[in-house]
């Protein structure tokens, strides 16, 4: 605002000199000098004025998703129907993270052209995991000659959900549990009965005769059989916390929560990611089949809002889930429970355990 000042105070101190020169000399040119200075910030303003009105802007995102780290290419669409143009342009855009509530204001200088579309490419590389939006807000075009700015608002954005960086699990201490996991899955792939035996009750027709219970049924005069659960369908729940304690802690988090379930489906596995949702006050779980699977729980994630008890989900998850179902706990090494089968980074343990709520 101050530079236009002493633009306009410029300006106007050369009108002056020049209406001096032509009452003292009397000289047309001067006439011709006095006119066009004049009528040059009349047509850049009005000009300005007009490309204002006329400006069309878009986000073009390539991409959905992307990983903690990696630069990508945002391109701002600027489509321009006058047959002005504006060599000062200034668009204002916010990049926000709903994750972790942090917003930053970015302002790119954009020449805009007549009569022509244009790309403005604007390299972005987030360092942390969220759904991270571009929100493009103001364009503040300027006359030619500086002394005149127009604002004109705008309301487009664009969502990229930014996922943890692939890291290696803790793929040796997890090995043990995996290798169980798998058994499981491969002797229930074979259509052995790998199964324990959750209730007896009396006969029904349709009842397999390997399940019958012999010994109850002769005691007791009457065919009993056992009923079975397939452990291959204890799924494996991975509960990780959503608590404030610090970015650094809960990217930690986030990564060794990624990197498992990567393992997991690297070794076709089945698991459930569940968190405790403070915004709907309920368990949350999502199970995770493929990659795009995964994405897609990691991004009904960043939707939550972290909560400050640094264990709240683990609490809620052993009064909420079933008897007996296993998990991973993925949280803070300080407040770890049960046995310790990984750690990663400097503040993240993994924990393994049956809830005995």
């Amino acid at each position: 605002m101050g530079k236009r000042i002493i633009r306009i105070i410029g300006y106007a101190i050369l009108i002056a000199a020049n209406i001096w020169l032509l009452w003292f000399f009397h000289s047309f040119l001067n006439f011709v000098i006095l006119a066009v200075m004049v009528f040059i910030p009349i047509i850049s303003i009005l000009g300005t004025k007009w490309v204002a009105d006329s400006i069309q802007v878009h986000w073009d995102g390539p991409v959905e998703s992307m990983e903690k780290g990696e630069e990508f290419q945002m391109r701002l669409q600027i489509q321009n129907t006058s047959w002005f143009g504006a060599m000062h342009g200034k668009a204002r855009l916010t990049v926000s993270n709903g994750f972790y509530q942090t917003e930053r204001e970015h302002e790119l200088r954009v020449p805009i052209r007549a009569k022509i579309g244009q790309t403005v490419t604007y390299p972005v590389t987030v360092q942390k995991c969220g759904n991270v939006e571009f929100r493009f807000h103001e364009l503040v075009l300027e006359d030619f000659l500086g002394i005149m700015a127009f604002k004109k608002r705008f309301e487009e954005s664009y969502t990229v959900v930014v996922l943890p960086a692939e890291q290696e699990a803790p793929e040796a201490a997890l090995n043990g549990y995996t290798l169980g996991m798998e058994e499981v899955e491969e002797n229930n792939r074979k259509g052995t009965d790998f199964s324990e035996v959750q209730d007896v009750r009396e006969y029904q027709p349709g009842d397999k005769m390997q399940n019958i219970h012999w010994k109850l049924s002769v005691k007791k005069d009457v065919l009993m059989v056992k009923e079975r659960v397939s452990m291959s369908s204890r799924q494996l729940f991975l509960l990780l916390e959503l608590h404030e304690n610090g970015q650094g802690l809960m990217e930690e988090v986030l990564e060794c929560t990624y990197g498992i379930c990567l393992l997991m489906l690297h070794h076709q596995l089945p698991v459930t990611l569940i968190w405790w949702s403070q915004r709907t006050q309920e368990l949350v779980q999502w199970k995770v089949d493929y990659r795009e699977h995964l994405a897609e729980g990691f991004r009904m994630i960043y939707y939550e809002s972290l909560y400050p008890e640094i264990t709240l989900g683990r609490t809620m998850a052993q009064a909420i889930l079933k008897s007996g179902h296993q998990f991973l706990w993925v949280g803070s090494k300080e407040h770890g429970v049960g046995d310790a089968i990984a750690e990663y980074g400097t503040t993240v343990g993994v924990y393994y355990g049956n809830n005995q709520a």
